[in-house]
């Protein structure tokens, strides 16, 4: 039976064979070779189709060689087959009879026929698919609860409602539209949200796009421009245009207001940018330069120039940098023009193993402002000592499922005592035998200018029915001496966490996180439900 599989095999390869060598020859010659293809050069290449076959000369024997991949009306691109041929080497092309050219072409129209019946409807099923899969969106619903035994102390429950959409090119045209929105209140408040619905009621995008071409789009609504990304979100127009390896960008309207994130014309900006995009070697650089004005009730407030730059050009080393230069202030009420560095930040990650990497990074921004958050006091402390300042940082995998990480950051400004120190090292193993849990332990170690302290956290999680149940429990200790009053910061935090995905678009969340210090405790219980598009 094999013998026969095989007799079958090399009859139907010599049919093939000799079908493509059957008819007129034509020769040309191979004119340039790069490091996908071979450039063959013929007088004329009528008759030589795409995927057929060219031959060259071989002790007195033709052998194939080259198949053709794309061909213009004097030449070829061919991939080759087997071993390297030089420039100039003489080449064969059989070109098909009429015979045969007439069946492949009677054969291409009984497929076009039998597929005309069905263009239309694949055609709007193909088009229900592209627009389905051009809009997302995203709808939670949240509900934070506050409990506690302290005197004095309000128990309190929040909601939190989210929307966010994103529809790119609808119906295939040149418009595009994104939001997100967020409304959130207190069930004992409701009845201020009508004295202050702003603080309520957030929107952090809300925008259509229109590209006129590939090249030229323009912005409306607020949106933040990732190629200035330190401006933030920008209520007004943003037309943006590529000349060259250029884009060349204009930004005219407001900032959202500093206290609830609301419109606010008062603070009215205006600016230009230019982007320029380069490869080097196998990598990309980016570099962005922006000039701004921004008001405050009709008085420049600030004048600067942006600079963002970011580059993978050396070999496994990633690199960012941002910066804000000043070029106005207002002194004892007279308008100053000068040059003052305001904000500078860089980070860089080199990974020269698949196992280890390395980051450093310097940050000397302004703080960040949070609109909303669900951090505990504790760890608000945390973040705003380690943001600033240099940090370095170790990641490596010393063997298969286990990740270990070493960290520390210093930061000395002028107005403080002495320098914030800080270092921290964290040891997880993903995948314990047999249990199939995850487990983690780290340790931050703190010194600033106004307290000392330690915080050891614990974390256990495991997963169940191929993702679909998710849980983890976590214990941190925390230990922060205030250097000013001497009192000290103790608490046990203990959180649990169990999530369950009913379908790839439902999903729902329940967390509890326990604070315990002394006799007092307070607890927040989480809730949220979320539904995908």
């Amino acid at each position: 039976m094999k013998k026969i599989h095989l007799f079958i095999l090399i009859f139907f390869i010599t049919i093939n064979l000799f079908s493509q060598k059957s008819g007129k020859k034509i020769f040309g010659n191979v004119s340039y070779i790069s490091s996908q293809f071979t450039y063959v050069k013929f007088t004329s290449t009528d008759g030589i189709s795409i995927n057929d076959t060219l031959y060259i000369g071989i002790k007195k024997s033709l052998v194939p060689k080259l198949i053709v991949k794309s061909k213009s009306s004097k030449s070829t691109a061919c991939k080759i087959i087997g071993f390297k041929i030089k420039k100039g080497t003489k080449v064969t092309a059989f070109i098909k009879s009429k015979l045969v050219k007439d069946r492949k072409k009677k054969a291409k129209e009984k497929k076009i026929k039998l597929t005309k019946k069905n263009k239309k409807s694949q055609t709007i099923k193909n088009r229900f698919v592209k627009r389905k899969k051009n809009i997302t969106g995203r709808f939670s619903l949240s509900g934070y609860s506050n409990l506690s035994n302290i005197k004095n102390y309000t128990d309190f429950q929040n909601w939190r409602y989210s929307f966010s959409l994103e529809a790119n090119k609808i119906n295939g045209s040149k418009f595009s539209f994104s939001n997100y929105f967020i409304f959130r209140y207190r069930a004992d408040q409701w009845h201020l949200l009508s004295d202050n619905f702003s603080r309520s009621f957030k929107v952090y995008e809300l925008a259509g796009k229109y590209e006129f071409n590939a090249r030229t789009k323009l912005t409306i609504g607020r949106k933040i421009n990732y190629k200035i990304s330190n401006i933030g979100a920008i209520d007004g127009i943003q037309f943006e245009t590529k000349i060259n390896n250029f884009n060349l960008g204009v930004v005219v309207g407001s900032r959202p207001n500093f206290s609830d994130y609301g419109f606010n014309i008062k603070l009215f900006q205006t600016g230009i940018y230019a982007s320029r995009d380069d490869s080097v070697g196998r990598g990309v650089m980016q570099n962005t330069l922006s000039v701004f004005q921004q008001m405050n009730n009709n008085t420049t407030d600030r004048r600067f120039l942006y600079f963002q730059h970011s580059n993978n050009i050396i070999k496994k080393v990633s690199f960012f940098f941002s910066s804000e230069l000043d070029l106005f202030e207002k002194i004892s009420g007279k308008n100053i023009n000068s040059l003052r560095l305001t904000s500078l930040y860089f980070s860089t990650r080199y990974s020269p193993y698949r196992w280890l990497s390395l980051s450093a990074s310097y940050d000397a921004r302004k703080n960040v402002i949070y609109y909303e958050t669900f951090k505990n006091y504790a760890y608000r402390l945390l973040d705003e000592a380690l943001r600033q300042g240099f940090r370095l940082r170790i990641n490596f995998r010393p063997i298969n499922y286990v990740f270990a990480s070493v960290y520390s950051g210093y930061r000395f400004r002028d107005k403080d005592i002495k320098p914030t120190r800080n270092f921290g090292a964290s040891l997880t193993h993903s995948r314990i035998p047999y249990l199939k849990v995850s487990t983690s332990i780290s340790y931050i170690n703190l010194s600033t200018n106004y307290l000392n302290g330690d915080v050891l956290g614990f974390r256990l999680s495991k997963y169940f029915f191929n993702g679909i149940l998710n849980t983890s429990l976590n214990y941190r200790n925390v230990n922060y001496k205030f250097n000013v009053s001497g009192k000290n910061l103790l608490q046990d935090i203990v959180s649990a966490d169990l999530s369950i995905r009913f379908s790839r678009m439902f999903s729902f969340l329940i967390s509890f996180e326990g604070t315990f210090k002394d006799k007092e405790s307070y607890s927040n219980i989480y809730l949220n439900l979320t539904t995908r598009f």
